[in-house]
């Protein structure tokens, strides 16, 4: 038995498929009767939805046929038997697909890679001081979060969003937390998927079709919440029932109460008001007493990302939008540019016509009998000048095409042409210039990335896995803070303009010192400056002293260069003092006993 508002996806595996009994002869328990109210919401809303997206579903066919058509799920129906048939007929050119390629491929590692560091916890109120405990309770909560997406889906997950992205505009994704994994990643394709705006223009509406076999379904969802369909398939066994598809519905929104439209007084809630959000799966068109699965959830359980929006639209537009006509050319032109070539090698050939019946042949080797020099000729001669036409116009269409994907950004170094820089702060500067372009995508996919992270955090503290909040911490928003592409190169350039300042200043410092002047190194403040410059280079904060710590040492330090210095001005004393007693003045004295007032001969006149 689950636990209350557990979902049964949360643990599928093959472990939970094998738990299932052949069969089930009584009915469950948890039978919803809102469920009548709500599956005729659900299958209208899904309709009207659909009807709404008609115009993307259109746009999203042809930049699937030119740009990816793996990706695009043009009618979602059960037992699709030609989901293997060729899909890549309209790509003959494909350097439209390399260059989805090398944008999905900057993107991802611009803003998500594996391979560093790319968010770091802090709190919104940057006025607010963080003690020790504060700054180590954000570290270890911000490496956990990062251990538990490496253990999971998630960046594979990401590269193929940020492809779905580049090309549709457009690309949701599922955040589930599970047994296995802590948090598993789900993507939708274009096509299965709806969206809508709330009041604040944010999507707060995600529905989404796909289909499901009944082995896959029982795997999901378990066999007590399945309908007698499934139930039926299951238990005959067979082995191809197992196989038999069926359309899923799925719908993830705000948790708005409905109107039981009559049937008796008050509202229908499926899923307890407590929760913000509500989740259900159902069967598509197939009217059963209770869904697949529901479930409340108190963050959005998605995140859609969009590369560009208007107004009030849903759905986002891509860099593939703007490069569609190039793409489009450069296809039709390198048909054209093939059958030059192939007029140009086998051309159609005219002859006369006592040769109708006769073996003829332009192959080498071959001979053809009965036709003079004159007799038998190509109709067509090609120009070797129109060649060169042609290749010099795809050249200059795929270089549009490049540049509406970002190629020459983020291949700047490999493909920099010109005046080379001539140091790395010109390098960094270079590189800030380009990136400025994708300033406002990263921007939207950073507040997608906040729902992301959002909820993974509260997965982790609803398991217990994060470390007690210092009392410091409590009441104080936290916040999420990037490190982007865009930022990278914003952090370089200040980093590399600190570093220039410090080699300046030393070398200023040695010439002050040589010539017996003021240092001018005193106007720096050379620990704030430390600090400032290990943290635009990401330098561990668990690496540097706190204030109180410097402090401290500085004070141990001081104490022993006292101790250190104490003998030495001891010995010194007793110098002195030998030196003063050797010292005879006139009448007798000595200096050491005139100093301290005491008389070994006449007193001093």
């Amino acid at each position: 038995m689950l636990a209350p508002n557990t979902a049964a996806y949360e643990f599928m595996s093959p472990t939970l498929l094998s738990k299932q009994p052949p069969s089930i002869t009584t009915e469950p328990k948890n039978a919803s009767p809102e469920w009548t109210t709500y599956f005729s919401y659900f299958e209208s809303r899904l309709n009207s939805l659909r009807n709404w997206r008609y115009s993307w579903w259109a746009y999203w066919s042809v930049l699937a046929r030119f740009f990816i058509p793996r990706r695009y799920i043009w009618l979602v129906v059960a037992n699709r038997m030609w989901r293997g048939s060729p899909l890549n007929d309209a790509i003959i050119d494909s350097t439209g697909q390399l260059a989805v390629r090398t944008c999905r491929s900057g993107m991802w590692t611009g803003l998500t890679s594996p391979s560093r560091p790319w968010f770091k916890m802090g709190i919104a109120l940057p006025w607010v001081k963080l003690d020790p405990d504060a700054k180590a309770w954000l570290e270890s909560t911000e490496q956990r979060i990062y251990t538990v997406l490496e253990q999971s889906n998630f960046y594979d997950r990401m590269a193929q969003l940020f492809e779905d992205l580049t090309v549709f505009g457009t690309a949701p994704i599922l955040i589930y937390e599970d047994s296995e994994d802590v948090v598993r990643f789900y993507l939708p394709c274009a096509g299965e998927y709806y969206l809508a705006n709330g009041g604040r223009l944010a999507v707060n509406t995600f529905f989404r079709e796909f289909t499901f076999s009944v082995q896959q379904i029982v795997d999901m969802f378990t066999l007590e919440s399945c309908p007698e369909q499934i139930r039926k398939l299951w238990q005959a066994g067979d082995g191809a029932s197992l196989d038999t598809e069926f359309v899923v519905g799925h719908a993830i929104e705000p948790n708005f109460a409905l109107d039981k439209r009559g049937k008796s007084k008050g509202k229908a809630q499926l899923v307890p008001s407590v929760f913000t959000w509500r989740e259900v799966y159902w069967l598509k068109s197939i009217k059963t007493e209770r869904p697949l699965s529901k479930k409340g959830f108190h963050e959005q359980p998605f995140a859609a990302f969009r590369w560009a929006t208007a107004q009030n639209e849903a759905y986002g537009r891509g860099p593939c939008m703007d490069g569609l006509g190039d793409n489009k050319q450069v296809q039709t032109e390198t048909l054209r540019k093939g059958e030059f070539l192939e007029k140009g090698v086998r051309p159609p050939m005219g002859a006369p016509v006592s040769l109708k019946n006769e073996p003829q042949s332009i192959m080498p080797g071959m001979t053809t009998y009965g036709v003079t020099k004159d007799q038998y000729y190509p109709l067509f001669e090609v120009n070797p000048a129109w060649l060169t036409g042609i290749t010099a116009d795809i050249t200059q269409v795929n270089e549009r095409l490049n540049h509406c994907l970002f190629v020459d950004l983020f291949m700047a170094i490999s493909r920099m042409e010109g005046v080379q820089p001539r140091n790395e702060l010109e390098l960094t500067k270079r590189d800030l210039e380009r990136l400025q372009e994708l300033g406002p995508v990263i921007n939207l996919a950073e507040k997608e990335l906040d729902v992301i992270i959002t909820r993974v955090l509260a997965i982790l503290t609803r398991r217990r896995m994060l470390e007690p909040m210092p009392q410091s911490l409590v009441g104080i928003p936290l916040k999420i803070k990037y490190t982007s592409i865009l930022r990278l190169a914003q952090l370089a350039a200040e980093s590399v303009a600190m570093k220039d300042t410090f080699a300046t200043a030393g070398s200023l410092s040695s010439a002050a010192k040589a010539a017996g002047v003021p240092d001018p190194i005193r106007v720096i403040n050379l620990d704030a400056a430390m600090k400032k410059y290990a943290d635009l280079n990401n330098f561990p904060a668990d690496c540097i002293f706190t204030d109180q710590e410097v402090q401290a040492h500085d004070q141990i330090r001081a104490q022993a260069q006292k101790q250190a210095q104490a003998p030495g001005q001891a010995m010194a004393a007793v110098d002195a003092a030998k030196t003063l007693s050797d010292t005879q003045l006139p009448g007798g004295n000595s200096a050491l006993g005139a100093l301290t007032g005491g008389a070994t001969g006449a007193p001093l006149q």
